[in-house]
């Protein structure tokens, strides 16, 4: 018998279209969820500023919602961690369903009052709103756990992270555009509820009927890591406990997330600001503001796409000190943006959006899921999102809102722009060469208390 012969040593039939199943179930999952985030989380600045309330208040109620966030996320994690992550991605998805309908009815009236002269009294009190905000914001907090599941179903397929997350940045660039063009045409209100509805009950039937039944289960799961299963937190308590123990032992994970929070404040300013002023200073389209979105997530393509073989060669604190390089140029360019330049600079703008977030994003999930416990996979990702997206988010719209109504757009980016380039020098000077490199995970017991013996950074 020939040993070399590849028919030999060639995996089970069973084993290859399990992991082709698995990738392709990640890329359909990003997908949809990124899809199911659109419509609202792009175009709620606008909905607000049409119900009659200020670019200050509505980036107060921003903050606000991400206290909300900031709560919940560790709760959808950890019962993630717990549980069966589809169920707690399901739950979520109609909880956030729920509470935007609430939203809707809430400040209907003011909207029709101002723009179709129909309302009978005006939109609620601003508190009502923000808790309103708060609520939704809560119940949709589960993005950690559809990130943990893309990353688990990758790694089964043997693919990179980035290569699901090209999907999901698909979805929200051509979401972007189809919403934007959509509210040219039908209105406001059922271009952003209408289609979040409409993508919502998709992806709830992808969860329920493909993702829920197939999902691979630590406990029967043959190729489940033996030290995973004897280790997975018993409940909610436990995985907070352990991700305490983590971020006390880890240095770089610390350095990791106080990255994500500064480069998180200082992102909401392209992310969040952009788009008030090409409403209210520049005056463009919403078909325009979605093209903008657009050109902006299709330059992430090719990064995501790459972005194993660039960590590879770089190393993540590398490819994350690049990119927070990029942020200060590109608010630069934003501050030279004017009506009568709109059409040509924007784009250029936007095109920087690939390799500053894209990068960024692809090696801070990877590193993050490196550094943390394996046994903590959504809640480790719950701790980065609430770095970047959650505290830094809070912090960003608090402040670059009140900028933005006292300063304007111009003043705001060049502001920000000092600001990004003071949070490079300091990232660059916080990495030297002995981070460089992660440091492989390790599994945490409850009754191991006392580091590993292995030298800290």
């Amino acid at each position: 018998m020939d040993l070399k012969d590849p028919k030999i040593h060639a995996p089970p039939p069973q084993k290859k279209q399990r992991g082709k199943l698995a990738t392709l179930d990640a890329k359909i999952l990003s997908f949809c969820y990124s899809g199911s985030m659109v419509s609202w989380n792009r175009f709620c600045s606008l909905w607000l500023l049409k119900c009659g309330f200020s670019p200050r208040e509505v980036g107060l109620m921003k903050s606000l919602s991400l206290v909300g966030k900031l709560i919940a996320q560790p709760l959808w994690a950890g019962s993630a961690d717990v549980g069966a992550p589809a169920d707690v991605l399901m739950g979520s998805v109609v909880a956030s369903v729920a509470t935007l309908e609430a939203l809707r009815r809430g400040t209907r009236e003011g909207f029709l009052q101002r723009h179709v002269g129909a309302g009978a009294r005006p939109h609620q009190a601003l508190w009502a709103v923000a808790a309103l905000r708060v609520a939704r914001s809560a119940s949709s907090a589960a993005s950690p756990v559809a990130d943990a599941m893309v990353l688990t179903l990758a790694t089964q397929g043997n693919e990179a992270w980035g290569r699901q997350r090209f999907w999901g940045s698909a979805s929200w660039g051509l979401g972007s555009l189809f919403v934007g063009a959509l509210i040219d045409r039908v209105g406001l209100e059922a271009g952003i509820f209408g289609s979040t509805y409409l993508v919502c009950f998709a992806l709830l039937c992808l969860l329920f009927f493909r993702v829920r039944p197939r999902w691979p289960s630590s406990e029967s799961d043959e190729e489940a890591p033996v030290q995973v299963k004897k280790k997975a937190p018993r409940n909610l308590s436990a995985v907070v406990s352990h991700g305490l123990v983590a971020l006390k032992r880890s240095a770089p994970l610390r350095l990791a997330l106080g990255d994500a929070c500064v480069f998180g404040t200082l992102v909401v300013v392209v992310d969040s600001i952009l788009y008030m002023q090409l409403e209210n200073e520049l005056g463009v389209s919403r078909t325009t503001n979605g093209l903008a979105t657009t050109i902006a997530t299709a330059s992430t393509f090719p990064f995501f796409w790459y972005s194993s073989q660039l960590i590879k060669k770089l190393g993540h604190w590398k490819v994350l000190a690049g990119a927070q390089c990029i942020l200060p140029f590109r608010l630069l360019l934003h501050s030279l943006v004017t009506p009568g330049n709109v059409a040509y600079l924007l784009p250029l703008c936007q095109l920087l959006h690939g390799p500053m977030f894209a990068c960024w994003l692809s090696a801070a999930v990877e590193l993050v899921a490196t550094l943390a416990p394996p046994e903590l996979a959504a809640s480790s990702q719950s701790l980065l999102t609430m770095a970047y997206f959650t505290i830094g988010g809070c912090v960003g719209h608090l402040v670059w809102s009140a900028a933005f109504e006292a300063w304007g757009g111009r003043g705001t980016y060049l502001v920000a722009a000092g600001c990004a380039l003071v949070a490079a020098l300091g990232f660059l000077a916080a990495i030297p060469a002995r981070r460089r490199a992660p440091l492989p995970r390790y599994p945490l017991v409850d009754d191991d208390v006392s580091p590993p013996n292995r030298a800290q950074p």
